[in-house]
């Protein structure tokens, strides 16, 4: 578990673990920042939850809007959180999809999709706070993939391959990283 209070930026944490994630951290006092795409639109209730659990319980928990397949957006939401609380601890990628069909089914499109958001989705994050974790040498790399990130598994291949990626890069992280004071881990959840 994370010692003293840390920085942590959160995506896909709308629901599921993203979502158990930030509330358990705030709830150890750790300053979380609760990211998700549409916080007017689609999860506008969830972006309420949260804001609802933080004033009930005075959490240090804050719901942003982010959408890690767009640059600009990734950028702003580092950007705040570094001004507000002159650093990022910890990004923990989390936002993600699977594709259920057939892998000679996917289309181009929605393969490309899928590895915007699990794959280079992850690269913008860590690319975005990296500079400031440098800087401070230290930091924690965190990345949620799956079972699946290790298993070929008929009708979810390209949720497998995007994860295999995904898994790839998080290790080159840890070797690459690590004289620096940044680690870099893996978590696999299980079906």
């Amino acid at each position: 578990m994370l010692s003293s209070q840390q920085v942590v930026l959160i995506t896909g944490a709308s629901s599921g673990f993203g979502r158990l994630i930030a509330e358990t951290l705030a709830r150890k006092n750790h300053q979380v920042f609760a990211t998700m795409r549409n916080v007017n639109g689609r999860n506008a209730q969830a972006a309420r939850e949260i804001a609802e659990l933080a004033e009930r319980e005075s959490l240090p928990l804050h719901a942003l809007e982010l959408d890690v397949t767009n640059d600009a957006s990734v950028e702003r939401v580092v950007s705040e959180v570094a001004a507000k609380c002159g650093r990022i601890d910890v990004p923990a990628n989390n936002a993600g999809y699977g594709i259920m069909d057939l892998a000679e089914s996917v289309t181009l499109a929605q393969a490309q999709r899928q590895f915007d958001t699990n794959f280079f989705g992850v690269l913008r994050m860590n690319r975005a706070v990296l500079p400031a974790m440098k800087r401070q040498k230290s930091g924690l790399l965190l990345h949620v993939s799956s079972g699946a990130g290790r298993l070929a598994i008929p009708g979810m291949g390209l949720y497998c391959a995007s994860k295999f990626a995904m898994e790839a890069l998080a290790e080159v992280y840890r070797y690459e990283l690590a004289s620096l004071g940044i680690d870099s881990v893996v978590v696999e959840p299980g079906a």
